[in-house]
């Protein structure tokens, strides 16, 4: 039987990331993960942490130590398959850090191509 889904196109996705300056950013993105409850379902990687979304879409969470920019703290990509699911993980990203993290500053969003 021939694989069908080869020949099913991939849909498009918006993808936006954004950095957040933090200090022992590994105990940072533990915090956050704990407090915020987002372990159920989130697959755990060597660098951080992938929090799928119910209807569509992931949250990718990355310690950055630094890196060639000389940054250390925590990188978000969210990945959404509308406009609509995108704004929704980035607000929902910024009220589960900041509320952690007890900051108020929000995340600065900046699309990716």
């Amino acid at each position: 039987m021939p694989n069908t889904f080869d020949a099913v196109p991939e849909g498009a996705h918006e993808r936006s990331t954004a950095f957040l300056a933090v200090d022992a950013p590994q105990e940072r993105l533990e915090q956050v993960m704990d407090e915020a409850g987002l372990h159920r379902g989130s697959l755990r990687e060597q660098d951080g942490y992938t929090i799928p979304f119910r209807e569509g879409g992931v949250l990718r969470i990355r310690v950055v130590e630094g890196d060639d920019q000389g940054r250390t703290g925590l990188e978000f990509t969210a990945d959404g398959p509308t406009v609509e699911r995108l704004e929704h993980i980035k607000q929902v990203a910024g009220e589960e850090v900041g509320a952690s993290l007890g900051r108020s500053e929000s995340l600065t969003w900046q699309p990716v191509d």
